[in-house]
Formats: C-alpha cells, structure tokens, sequence
C-alpha cells in the first residue's frame, strides 16, 4: 500500500515511456521504446537469504538480472530523447538546445516525462513517514526477545554446522561475500544459513515481531500514510490510463 511493486514500477516506466514517445513525435521523430526484459524474481532479502536454491547457485549474491534491450537510436533522436544528458546536446552550457529550431527540454524528452508524471503524485511527508517506520521496525525488531531468542538458536544451528555467526545479519555481510567471485565457501555457508533459519522458525518469528512494531507505529502516522497510499492509486490509475491510450 505504501511502496511500488515490481509490477508497479514496470506499469509506471512503461507510461513514462509512452510520454516521452508522444513528445518525440512533437519533434517529428519516431521513438519506440524496447520492453524490459522479465526480471527474475528477486527475493526478499529483509532478514537475509531464504531460499536454498538460490543460496546453491549464488551464495549470498542476488540472482542476475537478464539484460535490458537496448533501443537502436539516430543522433537526434538521442539528443531529444536525453536532453542536456545527452552527449550529442550543444556543447555552450547556457546556450538553448534545440532540433530544427524547437526548444528541447533540458532533461530531454525521457526526462521531462518522468519529471512531470510523477511531480503530482509526490508527498515528501508522507514518503518519509514510510521509510521511517519501515527503518526503524526493523532495528527496533532485533531487540525484542523472541527475536533475540531465535537468533542464539540460528547461531547455535550455525555453529553445529561449522560457523560462527551471531545473527543472519551477521553472515550477510561477511566482507568475501560481497565482491569477488562466489566461492564454494560462501554457497556452502548460505545453505547452512537458510537451513538453520528454517530449522529454528526464525523467518516467522522475526516477520511476526516487526509487523507488531510497524502496526504501533503506523497508528501514529495514520494521516500521511493514508495520503501517501492514495497519491499511490492515483499514480497507478493514471498510468494504467496512458498505456490503454485515447
């Protein structure tokens, strides 16, 4: 309710898109822009790694991404398109960029499409009442004592297994999981890791701790997140409208 989905933010890029392709033809030229390609389902990494096959494959790293198509684009259609961000824009900083005598936007015609779509639906308040309680949940849920209780027993399970850890945390950011190439190590010790925290409830135990915090604390901010969650639907509602056309 208060944050975008995947599905949400492809549903608004692919409006944006359409903009900008409609402020291309105002410049006679023609843009169609490439779809993304699937993503691949990106798991929820909150409380740390949680599925065994994914840890099998890539240890502690994210599952790649596919590729991106990239759009096959003229000279001046990459000018229009990016604006001043373009390499081809006029080289004198203060100088008006132009195609065939028409004003180009600075951030060209991409950028002036998601600046003005998404202008109406901002709520600076109302966003930063969402990342407060969402931050501060999930400190404030490792002190609680089923937590801190479920984490001695991950670790235990960890330390049964051959490693130290104090928490999943812990383990997550071990510095040789985080660049490199993924060793055998490191997807052997992720297994362990998701093996443990399903052998202890931790997952469940954990998630049911912060949804309490966060239902105290949206109580308190009731006001701004219900706006933020309206200016949400309107968003999606007029991006839905754009894709459909006239």
């Amino acid at each position: 309710m208060y944050s975008y989905s995947d599905a949400d933010y492809e549903l608004i890029r692919s409006a944006e898109q359409i903009l900008a392709r409609d402020c291309m033809k105002d410049f006679g030229l023609t843009y169609r822009p490439t779809k993304n390609a699937a993503p691949a389902i990106a798991p929820d990494r909150r409380y740390g790694i949680t599925d065994t096959d994914s840890a099998a494959r890539y240890g502690y790293r994210m599952p790649p991404q596919p590729a991106a198509p990239e759009a096959k684009l003229t000279k001046d259609q990459i000018k229009v398109l990016y604006g001043r961000t373009s390499p081809a824009a006029d080289s004198t900083k203060n100088a008006e960029l132009q195609y065939r005598g028409k004003r180009i936007p600075d951030q060209g015609c991409l950028g002036s499409a998601i600046l003005g779509f998404r202008k109406p639906y901002e709520d600076n308040s109302g966003a930063e009442a969402a990342s407060r309680i969402s931050t501060d949940s999930f400190a404030n849920s490792q002190k609680v004592p089923q937590v801190r209780a479920v984490f001695e027993k991950w670790s235990s399970c960890m330390q049964q297994k051959g490693y130290d850890y104090s928490s999943p945390m812990q383990a997550l950011e071990t510095p040789s999981f985080l660049r490199g190439k993924v060793s055998a190590q490191e997807k052997k010790t992720a297994v362990a890791d998701v093996s443990c925290k399903k052998a202890t409830g931790l997952l469940k135990i954990w998630f049911d701790a912060e949804s309490s915090i966060q239902k105290e604390m949206i109580k308190t901010e009731t006001k701004a997140l219900n706006k933020l969650g309206e200016l949400h639907r309107k968003k999606l509602s007029a991006a839905r409208r754009i894709i459909a056309g006239p």
